[in-house]
């Protein structure tokens, strides 16, 4: 199989190296240039690095790759961007609750759910790939035993159903720390701006 690497043939493979050890080859290439892997297709079919490690066969193999700043800037930024929305969210649930519209309610919570999962998730991954150090700098570890705290009390008021109550926690509570965290995305993605 060729191996193109943004565009240049990859040099220095073996004729009969395997998927994985290709992957590997291109990750440490990409890797010692200070970028990541952004796509992967495989005879002009698109795959993620899973698919590839278990790929037999293919003419040619292209791998694009980002500068790790630019792919952190632009989680960054798709998280921005999703914050108010999460945060519209969390208040239409809570206004749900008031309302009995339980239906309506348990499946925005979810959602959200969710889609805190992921906000976490990005802002955990930037500040790893940055190496910044950020979780002490802005309290986030308190805040993330914050916003767990208030995601169990979520649970048990919904087990004992007392939607009131769970709307009164999105409210005081769960909102309130959302908000701050989204702060804290800010926070974030204003160090990778003033770092580049």
């Amino acid at each position: 199989m060729n191996v193109y690497l943004d565009g240049q043939k990859f040099a220095g493979l073996p004729k009969d190296i395997d998927a994985p050890n290709i992957l590997s080859a291109v990750r440490g290439e990409v890797a010692r240039q200070g970028r990541v892997i952004s796509e992967i297709r495989v005879d002009f079919v698109e795959m993620d690095e899973e698919a590839f490690s278990n790929i037999t066969g293919g003419m040619a193999a292209h791998f694009k790759s980002v500068p790790v700043r630019d792919l952190v800037r632009n989680s960054l930024d798709d998280a921005l961007e999703y914050a108010p929305r999460l945060i519209n969210g969390f208040d239409e649930i809570a206004t749900h609750f008031e309302k009995n519209e339980l239906a309506m309610a348990e499946n925005k919570l979810a959602q959200a759910a969710e889609g805190l999962d992921w906000l976490l998730h990005v802002f955990e991954d930037c500040s790893a790939i940055l190496d910044m150090g950020q979780d002490d700098a802005l309290g986030m570890a308190k805040l993330r035993e914050s916003l767990a705290g208030g995601i169990d009390k979520l649970g048990r008021l919904h087990s004992e159903k007392l939607y009131i109550d769970m709307s009164n926690c999105i409210r005081d509570a769960l909102l309130p720390d959302v908000v701050q965290f989204a702060a804290h995305v800010r926070s974030l993605r204003g160090l990778v701006t003033s770092a580049q």
